[in-house]
């Protein structure tokens, strides 16, 4: 994990975050898993698209609902419910 020292006490999220490695990152995300913090599988490989590509793609679905299938609409409400807490 990265380093800090005593007078860097106040450490922003951010600021841990980005100097992770990701193997780093991954023993982090498993250790929330472990402690009950994320519900395992809650965490998809990041590989598969971008997180602007994903949150774009979601916002795309707002107000269009009705141009689903109900299979559609049926399985974008199970994804969603693994994300309740």
């Amino acid at each position: 994990m990265p380093s800090f020292y005593v007078n860097d006490v106040d450490i922003d999220v951010d600021e841990f975050l980005s100097a992770c490695s990701d193997s780093e990152i991954k023993e982090l995300v498993d250790a929330l898993v472990e402690d009950g913090h994320l519900k395992p599988g809650a965490v998809a490989n990041s590989t598969k698209i971008n997180n602007e590509e994903f949150d774009e793609a979601c916002s795309n679905l707002i107000g269009n609902s009705w141009r689903l299938s109900k299979e559609d609409e049926e399985t974008i409400l199970q994804i969603a419910k693994k994300f309740v807490w």
